[in-house]
C-alpha cells in the first residue's frame, strides 16, 4: 500500500507550519518559499496527478494563510508544476541540485508574479531588485533542504525506493 496522500499531507503541514514560523526578512522581497518547494519537488519527482494535487492544495493554503485571494498561488504553482514537468528530462532524477536549480528560479518568479497579480510592495527598483537576487538565494538554500526532507520521507514511506539499505530505508523499499 502506498502512502502518497498521508505523505503529501504531512509534508504541506509541515511546510505550511515552518513557512509561517519563518520571520519575514527586510532584505528578501518574500519569506522563504517553503511549500511552493514541497509543490516543486512532487512536480519533479511524481506522477502528474499528484503533482497536481500538490499544487492546488499548497496554493489553496498558501493564499488562505497569506491573505491572498483564492486562486492566485494555486494558478501560479499549476503553471510551475506544467513548466518544471516540461524540464523534468533535463535533470537527472537523483541529482542534489536539481532542488537548489528549480527555486533559485522559481522563488523570484513567483516574487514577480505576486507583484503582478497582487501590486508592488512598496520598494524601490533597485531594493525589489536586491530583494529577487536574495530570493533566488534563499529559494535555492530552500529547495535544497525541502528536496532533501520530502526525498527522505517518500522513501521511509516506501513510496519511493531508496538506493541502497543503509540510508534509512527498510530493506523492502531498497534497491539491493
Amino acid at each position: 500500500m502506498r502512502l502518497d496522500l498521508p505523505v503529501l499531507l504531512t509534508l504541506t503541514v509541515a511546510a505550511l507550519t515552518a513557512q509561517t514560523a519563518l520571520p519575514a526578512a527586510g532584505w528578501m522581497a518574500v519569506k522563504p518559499p517553503v511549500l511552493t518547494a514541497v509543490a516543486a519537488y512532487y512536480a519533479l519527482s511524481r506522477e502528474l496527478p499528484l503533482a497536481l494535487t500538490a499544487a492546488l492544495w499548497i496554493g489553496a493554503l498558501t493564499d488562505a494563510c497569506s491573505g491572498l485571494p483564492f486562486p492566485v498561488t494555486a494558478v501560479w504553482l499549476v503553471g510551475v508544476c506544467a513548466a518544471l514537468r516540461a524540464a523534468r528530462r533535463f535533470v537527472a532524477e537523483g541529482a542534489t541540485w536539481r532542488g537548489m536549480a528549480a527555486l533559485a528560479v522559481v522563488a523570484p518568479a513567483q516574487t514577480v508574479w505576486y507583484a503582478v497579480v497582487v501590486g508592488g510592495a512598496g520598494m524601490s527598483g533597485e531594493g525589489y531588485l536586491r530583494g529577487l537576487a536574495l530570493d533566488a538565494v534563499g529559494g535555492a538554500v530552500t529547495g535544497w533542504a525541502v528536496f532533501n526532507v520530502c526525498g527522505w520521507l517518500e522513501g521511509l514511506a516506501g513510496n519511493v525506493k531508496g538506493a541502497a539499505g543503509g540510508d534509512g530505508v527498510p530493506w523492502h523499499n531498497a534497491d539491493i
